[in-house]
């Protein structure tokens, strides 16, 4: 799967949010590899991909956020990937330190801070499509 300086894996199982999400981060300029549970992002990870930044739930059938997590981070090639975890199941100021994240987001996410933790992490691979504004935040 090759380089992914402008990727980012996004790991959610509810169809809907991964979809708002994935259309989200392609409107403001971002590539996305979509996986329903960590199994299946382990398994990009694992066949090259390297994601500028990673934004997970915790909470999923089969390998869940805090499953994939830990193996991430104990993969030396995976472990310096970004991450940003998200729950609507648990809640907490700890969880960012906990999981070693660059963010800790409860659901309803807050785009805005989701967008600017990402732009951190990752340049963009183009302008953002024309339509409604996705984010009120000014490109630099």
């Amino acid at each position: 799967m090759g380089e992914g300086g402008h990727q980012i894996l996004l790991v959610e199982d509810d169809d809907e949010l991964r979809d708002v999400l994935v259309v989200l981060f392609e409107m403001n300029g971002w590539e996305v590899v979509a996986a329903a549970n960590g199994d299946d992002a382990l398994g990009h990870l694992r066949e090259g991909l390297r994601p500028c930044m990673i934004v997970f739930d915790l909470v999923m059938p089969g390998k869940g956020g805090w499953e994939f997590r830990a193996a991430q981070l104990a993969d030396p090639a995976l472990a310096p990937i970004p991450a940003v975890a998200i729950s609507a199941a648990v809640q907490g100021p700890t969880m960012q330190r906990v999981l070693q994240v660059e963010d800790f987001l409860p659901k309803p996410i807050d785009v805005d801070r989701l967008l600017a933790c990402v732009e951190r992490h990752c340049p963009r691979s183009a302008a953002p499509q024309t339509g409604a504004p996705v984010s009120r935040r000014p490109r630099a």
